[in-house]
């Protein structure tokens, strides 16, 4: 084949071997950059794809950190939480603080301590005894004027004296409902970094422990460098509302080194895990990759050239060269087997493959020996009378291919076309064959051809009308959905028989018809028309129009409209709720299914004193007083789930900050298609009311004189301590106590320095005795006190004492000094008496004991 291609080229004329010559070299050369601009385009996909991978990794170890920190926090949580709880109940916490000291890491442990009420330090792990003032402390005012039991994470304090960084863990200390100081454990950032070191990343690779803010809570590496610095307020990461996971790439403004970012936010703290990989690394090997594949597609494309330039050298020599024909049926051999199209050489006569390229062995599968033993049908997957018809199918068409399928050595079936000719070989007519892999192609044109079933079905079957206008105003296509929403038949639409009114119920000429203006090439959206319909029924429909781009549309336009009928009849519907909506005098809060607010009246205003466009899309907890616990809201919420409305009485916030008490009403608005749940809540203020009735209760309740509780409330909370005591098998203690020599002082002194004289009393036994416990007056210089839940015997006695030499301790009154005493009977439940009047018998009775054994002293029956 190679002799006979050469004798023909000798054939040629000089001028067109010349043109051919420089046509292979142009070809090469734009092969060439065609394969170097697929070379870089290869090495920008691979480093995306590495990229990606790095951001999928580095998301995968900011979520498996987050973890890690998330249960670190709730550990130191659990002991500040813990701490918090025994100083409130005044048990002594130096043990507990040995145990955290041992079990956390050592020297990341600063300090622990407690903050009083007063702001100034009232205890120290480290001992000192100066007074020091730490109400300036951020982490001491983020307790302050809030009702909230959060923990508080301050950012990183340098340590004025040790010059160390420490984080401050903090709660709140409350006694009966009463703001009573700070917890504080104070963590060296250190302690998070050293966890995070344990991960072997790239030197380049970060990890660090954020604020709310951007500040740092941690770093590694570089930890010290971090401390007392913020990112900027641009990272995605930084703020209150932000997504709970995410990736980005940014250079670092702590380092200037690019990385590739995924940060996590702790679910229960307000701390965010950022992971940083350096682009450097994770390009490093992917570089090296692209580096040595860059020098193959040079030695390639030198090779490819070189070769282009043989073959130029070669066409320009045959014209004066015959003794290279040997030398060009070489080279033309080298063409036919390096070509990286598939090439078959075949005896038309039996169909055996004479000759095949390597690129017909690579894309068959079999070694190039193995082909040359086969024959075409062990190939071609058609029957002989397929292959028949195909080719008179090629000749009918005038193609100069014909369509096969061919079938691999692993048994994969791919079409192909064959172009196919005869060639002169060493005397023998061949089939000299080139085969193209075209199943991608006719895999893509079933798809096309599919996509345009689909589209042609959805035109017919879609609900919304459509209908095509040519130029001229004729109506060409439509589908069912336009003769029914229109009420038309074919010949009905096209003669326009339907009667078209404006947005304002007016008829419009036939020119201002939507059909008119789109044949007049206008383009519009959503424009609202009144239909008349033959049976004389009005619907109402909005309009979209738009020109056909495509080339045969032969000035065309598309219609779509769909029946809104119901939607207008509703809107009228809607503004008549929405001016009850306006016009109510409660204020009314919709919420959507998420608990957020979508819309208040006018009245929500006026009682809350926010505006609208301030609570838009906030919760409606921003009106919450803080006087409610978490169980009132679940509460709350159970009853909404489970019967779909609340009512009750709740204390919330104005925007100035004062408290009011209103009556709220809550009703689930059911899901609906479209719509998630919602909820729509009603209020009134009852604050005047409440206050009155709680000035009534107060007074039938408590002592005038001395703002104790009286008999009444003393029985109540007296049958409630041994209920209790029923049901956790303590004690119940009640002191009965009447004040000695007081009748003396009132008579000297008078009736109002008694009274001071009593206030004095009761302010000195309620000091005297737990939170918990009770002191009542009962009438004159009479008291009793009930000590609930108690699990020694010794508890009653140990505070008789202590009344008794509280009371006798002397007092001012007006310019006098005067000393009384007082005696005290002590009984207990249930070993003195069951119930409580049994107790407070017994105890009266034991009262007099102490009177008569000498007064200022206390006695047991």
């Amino acid at each position: 084949m190679a002799l006979n291609a050469t004798r023909r080229l000798d054939a040629l004329p000089a001028p067109r071997l010349r043109l051919f010559a420089v046509a292979t070299l142009l070809l090469t050369l734009l092969a060439v950059g065609a394969y170097v601009w697929r070379q870089d385009a290869d090495s920008r996909r691979l480093r995306e794809a590495t990229l990606r991978h790095g951001e999928e990794h580095a998301a995968q170890v900011a979520e498996a950190l987050a973890e890690q920190t998330a249960a670190t926090m709730l550990t130191i949580d659990s002991a500040v939480r813990h701490l918090r709880d025994e100083s409130a109940e005044g048990h002594e916490i130096d043990s507990d603080v040995r145990t955290i000291y041992d079990t956390f890491p050592p020297n990341t442990v600063a300090q622990i301590g407690i903050i009083g009420a007063d702001g100034y330090l009232a205890w120290s792990s480290v001992g000192t005894t100066r007074r020091i003032y730490l109400g300036d402390r951020v982490h001491f005012k983020a307790h302050l004027d809030t009702e909230a039991d959060n923990l508080y994470i301050s950012a990183p304090v340098l340590g004025r004296a040790s010059g160390a960084w420490s984080i401050q863990f903090s709660r709140a200390i409350r006694r009966q409902g009463r703001f009573a100081g700070v917890m504080v454990v104070s963590l060296s950032p250190d302690y998070f970094a050293r966890a995070f070191a344990a991960l072997k990343l790239d030197p380049d690779d970060v990890i660090a422990l954020f604020k709310p803010d951007g500040t740092y809570l941690a770093r590694v590496p570089k930890q010290a460098e971090a401390m007392g610095r913020a990112v900027p307020a641009t990272r995605p990461f930084v703020g209150e509302k932000i997504p709970a996971r995410g990736t980005f790439r940014t250079e670092a403004a702590f380092d200037k080194v690019e990385r590739l970012f995924a940060w996590r936010r702790l679910d229960a703290y307000p701390v965010s895990v950022v992971v940083g990989l350096s682009r450097s690394a994770l390009l490093r090997p992917v570089e090296e990759e692209i580096a040595a594949s860059w020098r193959r597609a040079k030695i390639a494309s030198l090779l490819v050239l070189l070769l282009a330039v043989g073959m130029a050298a070669l066409l320009l020599r045959a014209a004066r060269l015959q003794q290279a024909l040997i030398a060009s049926e070489i080279r033309h051999r080298g063409i036919f087997e390096k070509n990286t199209s598939v090439h078959l050489l075949i005896d038309p006569a039996d169909g055996r493959i004479v000759d095949a390229n390597q690129a017909a062995a690579d894309f068959y599968g079999y070694a190039r020996e193995t082909l040359l033993t086969m024959r075409i049908t062990d190939i071609n997957s058609l029957p002989p009378a397929e292959v028949k018809a195909e080719m008179q199918k090629a000749k009918d068409e005038q193609r100069l291919y014909f369509n096969f399928r061919h079938r691999l050595a692993d048994g994969t079936l791919r079409d192909v076309e064959v172009y196919s000719g005869p060639v002169e070989i060493e005397g023998r007519t061949l089939l000299f064959s080139i085969i193209h892999d075209v199943t991608a192609r006719h895999e893509l044109e079933r798809r096309l051809t599919a996509s345009e079933e689909l589209h042609r079905s959805l035109f017919l079957t879609i609900a919304e009308g459509v209908i095509v206008v040519c130029g001229n105003g004729r109506i060409t296509t439509w589908n069912d959905a336009a003769l029914r929403i229109l009420g038309v038949n074919a010949e009905a639409l096209q003669s326009r028989k339907p009667v078209v009114v404006g947005a304002d119920g007016e008829p419009l000429a036939l020119e201002d018809y939507p059909t008119m203006r789109a044949a007049r090439g206008e383009a519009f959206d959503h424009a609202l028309y009144g239909v008349i319909r033959p049976d004389g029924k009005r619907v109402w429909v909005t309009v979209n129009c738009r020109p056909l781009q495509s080339g045969n549309a032969g000035g065309c336009a598309v219609l779509s409209f769909s029946d809104i009928t119901e939607l207008v009849e509703a809107e009228e519907s809607l503004r008549l709720a929405q001016s009850v909506f306006e016009v109510a005098g409660e204020g009314i809060i919709v919420t959507d299914a998420d608990n957020l607010i979508i819309a208040v009246n006018p009245a929500f205003s006026q009682l809350t004193g926010y505006a609208a466009e301030e609570v838009l899309g906030k919760g409606p907890g921003l009106l919450a007083s803080g006087l409610h616990d978490a169980d009132f809201y679940a509460a709350m919420w159970q009853r909404l789930t489970h019967d779909g409305t609340w009512e009750g009485e709740i204390s919330n916030r104005r925007k100035d900050g004062r408290i009011f008490v209103e009556w709220l009403r809550i009703t689930v608005v059911p899901e609906r298609p479209g719509h998630g749940r919602r909820h729509v809540a009603l209020f009134s203020d009852i604050t005047e009311r409440k206050r009155e009735a709680e000035a009534i209760w107060h007074q039938a309740n408590f002592d005038e004189l001395t703002g104790l509780p009286n008999r009444k409330l003393l029985e109540d909370r007296l049958k409630r301590a041994i209920a209790q005591a029923h049901r956790k098998h303590t004690r119940v203690a009640l002191l009965f106590i009447d004040l000695d020599r007081f009748k003396p002082v009132n008579d000297a002194y008078g009736h109002a320095a008694g009274d001071d004289l009593l206030q004095q009393v009761a302010r000195r036994l309620e000091n005297s005795l737990r939170d918990e416990d009770t002191v009542a007056r009962l009438g004159g210089d009479e008291f009793v006190a009930v000590l609930p839940d108690l699990r020694t015997m010794e508890a009653p006695e140990r505070a008789a004492e202590k009344i008794v030499g509280v009371i006798s301790a002397p007092y001012r009154v007006g310019t006098h000094f005067v000393e009384i005493s007082c005696s005290i009977g002590i009984a207990l439940f249930p070993q003195d008496a069951g119930d409580a009047d049994g107790l407070i018998a017994r105890a009266d009775a034991a009262m007099y004991a102490a009177k008569q054994a000498g007064r200022s002293t206390w006695r047991t029956l």
